[in-house]
């Protein structure tokens, strides 16, 4: 790491926010008092300055990458960030960092949690990577979303999503005031959400080896011939509602990947608009007090407030959407499975008709329903799952309709 670097550290407390707003290119256009005092450059010397002013050796290119090429497109993102004070002396912040109109609008907390001592663990393999063998940012930005799968995460928002929610629940803790409950509740949703997913496999795999018995089951009944002709019919019939289930298993699985990032995204959202709604009273706080003159700053920060939270209604809304349509593809897939199953009994009848239980064929038909119950029981944990989801979106859409209310 770089050998310039003090050994202090500059530090602020839990209950001070950052902020500063940029124009599109980064230059910095205002910020709070707690962004000034912490950085420790004037005001002369930071309004017109790029925000890298702030920036830290240690720091990983490929966060920048990952930030600048989220923002650009209009989409809010979440970061770790080291920064350098005016004298060398560093700090941390988790970083939030919207698109606003005419710029960025980046608001700081104090993190504190496990994940951000891995984080900076992680950031230092990486600049070590970068200074060594000097890769593509992209290339470098790639290799951090490879580390984040390694650790749980299923990409970069899912990460930045999980890392707000724990930053914003620790920091509740630090100040000894209880968490938003809107947090839990996204973690009890985000807890289905997960659990559909892994559920949503083992349908699949499940299919999957359907599929390969059932192949067998067709081998064995050629090798009967005419005697097996009932049992091929049937067979065929089999291979045919498998068919028709594997064309809809990669629908079905998007679609319960999709309500899970949606689920996460919502999170993101809705403890973006929480830290900011802070640092909107914070700072109104610090222009009546005097310590501001920077008053016209409020409207911006009450425009962007507004719009987050609104977006995040948008997205528990969405939540409601996608996990509808999930559950009418969960029908389907019942009704399907329900097809096989009625099909596999009529191949169980022909072999005991046949005398052939017990036998290879038999033996077959006995691992079709081993699986088969593997899928049924699978598909009524999703079903549980989605039903947990549905009844967490209710709760957090009509809080925030309260919130709205008392607004």
């Amino acid at each position: 790491m770089s050998a310039e670097e003090p050994l202090e550290e500059m530090s602020f407390r839990f209950d001070e926010l950052f902020f500063s707003r940029t124009e599109s290119h980064g230059i910095i256009q205002s910020g709070n008092a707690v962004f000034q005092r912490v950085s420790g450059y004037s005001w002369d010397e930071l309004i017109g300055k790029a925000h890298k002013l702030v920036r830290h050796p240690d720091m990983p290119r490929a966060v920048f990458y990952i930030l600048w090429d989220r923002i650009k497109r209009g989409k809010p993102v979440g970061a770790y960030v080291k920064n350098r004070t005016k004298d060398g002396r560093h700090y941390w912040v988790f970083a939030v960092v919207t698109p606003i109109d005419g710029g960025f609008l980046s608001v700081r907390l104090k993190p504190s949690t496990a994940l951000f001592a891995t984080v900076q663990k992680e950031y230092e393999a990486l600049r070590h990577i970068e200074i060594e063998q000097k890769p593509m940012a992209a290339d470098s930005a790639a290799a951090l979303v490879e580390r984040l799968q390694a650790l749980g995460y299923a990409d970069y928002e899912t990460f930045m999503s999980e890392a707000l929610a724990s930053e914003v629940t620790a920091r509740d803790a630090a100040l000894n005031r209880a968490s938003d409950v809107r947090i839990q509740r996204f973690a009890d949703v985000l807890a289905s959400a997960r659990n559909l997913l892994s559920e949503a496999a083992v349908v699949s795999a499940g299919y999957a080896k359907n599929e390969r018995v059932s192949l067998n089951f067709q081998v064995q009944a050629a090798k009967l011939g005419e005697t097996g002709a009932v049992t091929g019919q049937i067979s065929k019939n089999y291979d045919l509602i498998c068919a028709q289930i594997n064309t809809s298993l990669e629908k079905f699985t998007t679609s319960a990947q999709q309500v899970f990032a949606t689920v996460s995204t919502a999170q993101f959202l809705t403890c973006t608009a929480l830290v900011q709604k802070e640092v909107h009273d914070l700072f109104r706080r610090e222009t009546e007090s005097g310590a501001s003159r920077n008053s016209e700053e409020i409207p911006r920060l009450e425009h962007q407030l507004k719009a987050y939270q609104q977006l995040a209604v948008d997205g528990l809304q969405d939540i409601a959407e996608r996990s509808t349509r999930f559950r009418r593809q969960c029908e389907d897939m019942k009704r399907m499975a329900g097809a096989l199953e009625v099909t596999r009994i009529m191949g169980m009848v022909e072999c005991a008709r046949q005398k052939l239980v017990g036998e290879s064929l038999g033996e077959l038909l006995a691992e079709l329903e081993t699986l088969q119950v593997a899928v049924t029981e699978g598909l009524a944990a999703i079903d549980r799952a989605n039903q947990r989801i549905k009844n967490g979106t209710e709760g957090l859409i009509s809080h925030a309709r309260w919130l709205a209310r008392a607004a």
